[in-house]
């Protein structure tokens, strides 16, 4: 739905930084505004450009006040579907050298199981033919007792190792800030998948805006709130949710008005 507005006092955001913000593919948000599903604003003479507070939505998933017609369990599986297609798309031909969002990404489209046995622990994204090359037919969920299978039973020249970041023994979660303390002084590690399931984002696109929030927070390790938003290029409300979790679960401290982050992050 476009809506023509001379006074705009909230931030607008370009539909290219709006595709970066969730992740999606332009077409998705301009087949979203056919369907009512999202507010975009005209300015006088101006570009379409998407609102702060509907990023903010979309982010957190809050039902949209718009007007909709009522969809069946078949139709909202197929949109399900249709969603991870149209990322899956969006990533492969914009950010397919980006391991990390590509890793993401195939592990959400194989549902975090391992193709092989079905198991869900240690996982990591084998590339088929043993080369470098990042595409979705090429890439595939292992665990890493699976993985190991495959290298023994190929013979012949070496082959390209699996990339997970997954520890080997996921640790547990802090119960208490004592807890938490003892944990800092034994230079215990955590992953950045263990980092973000605790966070518990609200689906995909929140769990991909975290992601670069949390990468925020292993550059800068001292941060302001306006200071992370703004580097990660998120609006400040998701990063304020974000930091309120990670300061509930101890990996970061306010110090008047900055966090510190107090946990080491491994890949």
């Amino acid at each position: 739905m476009v809506i023509i507005m001379e006074d705009i006092r909230e931030r607008l955001y370009t539909m290219r930084e709006a595709c970066s913000l969730l992740r999606v593919h332009p077409n998705t948000i301009r087949r979203w505004d056919r369907e009512g599903k999202v507010r975009v604003v005209r300015p006088e003479r101006g570009q379409r450009r998407i609102p702060e507070s509907e990023i903010t939505r979309l982010l957190t998933k809050t039902p949209i006040s718009l007007p909709s017609p009522k969809v069946s369990p078949p139709q909202e599986a197929i949109s399900e579907q249709e969603h991870l297609s149209s990322f899956l798309s969006y990533v492969f031909t914009y950010h397919r050298d980006d391991w990390e969002l590509v890793r993401s990404i195939i592990l959400i489209r194989d549902g975090y199981t391992c193709s092989k046995c079905g198991g869900k622990e240690l996982l990591g994204v084998h590339r088929k033919d043993g080369t470098g090359r990042n595409d979705p037919e090429n890439l595939v969920t292992l665990c890493h007792k699976c993985h190991q299978e495959i290298h023994k039973s190929i013979s012949g020249p070496k082959v390209h190792k699996i990339e997970s970041k997954s520890p080997k023994k996921p640790p547990e979660k802090p119960k208490t800030g004592t807890t938490i303390d003892k944990a800092l002084s034994e230079g215990k590690e955590l992953s950045r998948h263990t980092i973000l399931d605790e966070l518990t984002p609200a689906g995909l696109a929140q769990r991909t805006a975290f992601g670069d929030l949390l990468s925020t927070a292993i550059a800068l390790r001292n941060f302001s709130l306006e200071e992370i938003s703004v580097r990660s290029r998120c609006p400040v409300s998701i990063a304020k949710l974000f930091c309120e979790r990670m300061g509930n679960r101890g990996y970061i401290q306010d110090k008047e008005g900055r966090y510190e982050l107090r946990v080491k992050v491994v890949r």
